[in-house]
């Protein structure tokens, strides 16, 4: 009882297919509902094909530089509220409610509007 084993002879032809088409073919791009609702959030289209891929990195990376301003503003404004907070003891959108510049829903419950004393 001997086995016997063949040697292959002749090679599978490789099913490359980049072999024959352009390097630079725009692909499409397969999402899911999930990226698609990413996307929206960022209140961004979604690429179809990779050739869109770098223009939506260029808009990504405008609405970062966008974000870490508004986190640089809110920083600095927060250390302004709590420099005030700890000097005066008035918070400074209080402060501003205080004076008139306030929301009219802020009057206390004895006053009258202005308009009703005509």
């Amino acid at each position: 009882e001997e086995e016997y084993f063949f040697v292959p002879t002749a090679k599978k032809k490789s099913k490359s297919k980049n072999k024959g088409g352009k390097e630079g073919a725009s692909k499409p791009i397969k999402h899911n509902a999930e990226t698609f609702r990413l996307f929206d959030q960022l209140k961004l289209d979604a690429p179809i094909t990779t050739d869109d891929i770098p223009a939506i990195l260029e808009q990504l990376e405008a609405k970062l530089e966008h974000y870490k301003e508004k986190v640089k503003e809110w920083g600095e404004k927060r250390d302004e509220m709590k420099r005030r907070l700890i000097e005066e003891g008035v918070r400074p959108d209080l402060d501003s409610e205080a004076k008139g510049e306030g929301k009219a829903d802020t009057q206390g419950e004895g006053e009258a509007p202005a308009a009703a004393e005509e």
